[in-house]
């Protein structure tokens, strides 16, 4: 019967077809109901206004102040020996002042601008001959590890130029016996339509954006590789982000930006060359270029998935590129989220297992139902 009942467990997208659709959610707890309205169809983004209550963003805020925030850190998920690849498009063995932002961008998820590149060159002298292009010989002087050296310096002065800038902390929901925190599991269990045996499984995390906090665009789960295996809380290395749906809470109101911007919305294809010649992955510099925006509010959720549903397992298919996002830049006041990500692997039947243990182990203890009670 366990089974049965979880091979029901992905929503289904007909249910939100259109932009403007509005389904009102009875969440059985003070909160009363949820209205998810549909945003977006490509990708699929559903917005809920008061999804949490005042008194919750307060008290999630106050619950990662207490345990206390850490810089936010991207990973190049390359193996070690390509994280620093020459960005020669043309295949000339010169690299242009674009060739080289590019370069540094892939290797070291830093977004320099033209005149950073110049200025680097000019006080390294690398660029010999002053032509604004670095080629095969000039390459001989420096090493990745030289080139990142300066690019601290550039980063130490201007932190904004790294692709992330915020501080978060990891909260665990399976780990957790708070009330507020098992209320809110509830809640987004019976909102998306997945059991709470998952959600529980599931990890959230609380940033805080200050000014210029922003995190320039990216994906929240990886393509499916079926050779490399999803990375488990156990399993962190040498495997793939295995994400099914986000869940973005604003946890405040922003006095100016901080908006989450999808820059590939509503393309009719995915393409990545002109991605990278518009620099739309740049959004701190580039946010108003994006198609789909969405103010924080307090209380707000936002939804998408980050995958389709694999027609054959009915589990984790192919990764939507559209969800291609990240956070625009705070202009004005401070930014406070949470993310509440629903992670699944490839392995169905695994999945359903952990889920089914879990179910046990948090209703062993349950006191049975008397007669009288029925």
């Amino acid at each position: 019967m366990f089974t049965d009942l979880y091979n029901l467990l992905f929503l289904s997208v007909n249910l939100h077809s259109f932009v403007g659709h509005v389904q009102k959610i009875d969440t059985n707890d003070t909160q009363g109901s949820v209205t998810l309205r549909t945003l977006n169809i490509k990708p699929l983004v559903l917005e809920a206004d008061s999804f949490l209550s005042q008194e919750e963003c307060d008290y999630f805020v106050k619950m990662a102040t207490e345990e206390g925030l850490q810089e936010s850190e991207t990973v190049i998920n390359q193996p070690d020996g390509q994280r620093f690849v020459l960005r020669d498009h043309d295949g000339n063995r010169k690299l242009t002042v674009r060739e080289m932002k590019h370069t540094i961008q892939g290797s070291f998820d830093v977004f320099l601008e033209d005149e950073d590149i110049l200025k680097m060159y000019r006080e390294t002298g690398w660029d010999k001959d002053g032509d604004e292009m670095i080629t095969n010989d000039e390459l001989k002087d420096f090493s990745p590890t030289m080139l990142q050296n300066e690019i601290q310096k550039i980063l130490k002065a201007n932190p904004e130029k790294h692709s992330r800038m915020s501080k978060q902390v990891w909260l665990y929901p399976d780990r957790s016996k708070d009330k507020v925190f098992a209320t809110v599991q509830k809640r987004v269990a019976r909102v998306v339509g997945l059991p709470i045996e998952l959600i529980k499984l599931s990890d959230f995390q609380v940033v805080s954006y200050d000014i210029k906090g922003h995190y320039n665009a990216h994906w929240d789960s990886s393509r499916v590789e079926t050779k490399v295996p999803c990375c488990t809380r156990e399993r962190t290395k040498k495997c793939r982000i295995c994400r099914y749906m986000t869940i973005l809470f604003y946890l405040n109101d922003v006095d100016d930006g901080g908006e989450t911007a999808f820059p590939l919305a509503n393309n009719d294809t995915l393409d990545y060359q002109s991605v990278m010649e518009k620099e739309l992955i740049d959004l701190y510099r580039k946010c108003e270029n994006s198609p789909l925006k969405v103010a924080p509010s307090k209380g707000k959720a936002i939804i998408w998935y980050n995958h389709f549903v694999d027609e054959d397992t009915g589990w984790l298919g192919p990764l939507d590129e559209f969800t291609f996002h990240g956070g625009c830049p705070v202009k004005k006041g401070i930014k406070w989220i949470a993310n509440f990500w629903v992670k699944t692997t490839d392995q169905k039947m695994k999945d359903l297992k952990k889920m089914q243990k879990f179910y046990k182990e948090a209703t062993k203890h349950k006191p049975k139902i008397s007669k009288e009670e029925l």
